[in-house]
């Protein structure tokens, strides 16, 4: 069956005075990402994700505990944290909790998994600060962590974050090129399907995003590098985050796609995100990058 293809545009910049009108235009406050001028004057004093082993169930089931918090330092009108975890380059499941009003936010879930395997979760922490005379800013940050589970019959349930012995590099080796070999093959038939001239940008997959935390993409300031770090989550979270909208209006649930591969053009017009859903379905999303 010949896959077909999704095409969304991610608007890199919305203004402040458009969305204030939206917030009056409604006396409910929807849960929302969106990116405004980042405040100089507040930042987050504290943000985490946690993947951690919880307990063997029984010789065929673990769980997993995933934990992510944040907090702020005062609070904001609106705040936000969404988070990703990822099973060998596969979408497990999503986090996401909004308060108005709030500094500090909490959440977590339990994930129960057979087999071995490599758990990567990233999520972004987002602030929505209003000022007098309408004036409306943000704060963000990023948070990660990763998780190896080793699940054999002939050895004790293992995890670990860093390889501790000679034997955890082995295991962490093996599951890395099971996934990334799977990982080549999606990617590869994704910038085949829309013509991607890849000499033309920097590839950066979704969890490696989080490196850009404290330091800016190729070619860009940090100041910059925030702003189109803010407009992408935006996107993210409206386009795949939330589902994956077909060309009936049809969602589907990004649950089971692949680890979205973000890729920077090298004249900072433009960036892309490709991934495939569990249907099958080739997703391009085009975020402008504003001179």
């Amino acid at each position: 069956m010949k896959r077909k293809r999704i095409l969304f545009i991610l608007l890199a910049a919305v203004t402040a005075t458009s969305f204030y009108m939206y917030h009056n235009q409604s006396s409910d406050v929807k849960e929302s990402i969106i990116y405004f001028p980042i405040d100089p004057d507040v930042s987050f004093s504290n943000a985490n994700t946690k993947v951690n082993i919880l307990e063997e169930k029984d010789e065929d089931e673990y769980t997993v505990q995933w934990k992510v918090d944040s907090t702020l330092g005062k609070k904001a009108y609106l705040r936000q944290d969404i988070s990703l975890l990822y099973e060998d380059g596969m979408l497990r499941d999503t986090l996401s909790k909004w308060e108005q009003e709030a500094d500090t936010l909490q959440q977590k879930k339990i994930i129960t998994n057979e087999d071995s395997g490599h758990f990567e979760a990233i999520s972004f922490h987002h602030a929505e600060l209003h000022h007098p005379n309408d004036i409306i800013k943000s704060a963000q940050t990023m948070s990660y962590d990763e998780l190896y589970v080793i699940d054999s019959p002939l050895q004790p349930l293992e995890s670990f974050k860093t390889p501790e012995t000679k034997e955890d590099e082995i295991n962490k080796k093996v599951l890395d090129h099971a996934t990334n070999q799977q990982l080549k093959v999606i990617w590869h038939n994704l910038i085949k399907y829309f013509n991607v001239p890849v000499e033309n940008y920097y590839m950066i997959p979704l969890t490696k995003l989080y490196d850009y935390s404290m330091v800016p993409l190729p070619g860009l300031s940090k100041e910059k590098t925030d702003q189109v770090i803010g407009g992408l989550w935006e996107g993210i979270y409206k386009n795949y985050f939330l589902g994956v909208k077909n060309e009936t209006g049809e969602v589907e649930s990004p649950i089971g796609s692949s680890l979205p591969l973000i890729l920077v053009s090298k004249d900072m017009t433009h960036l892309l995100v490709l991934t495939e859903t569990k249907s099958g379905r080739n997703v391009q999303l085009v975020q402008y990058i504003d001179p």
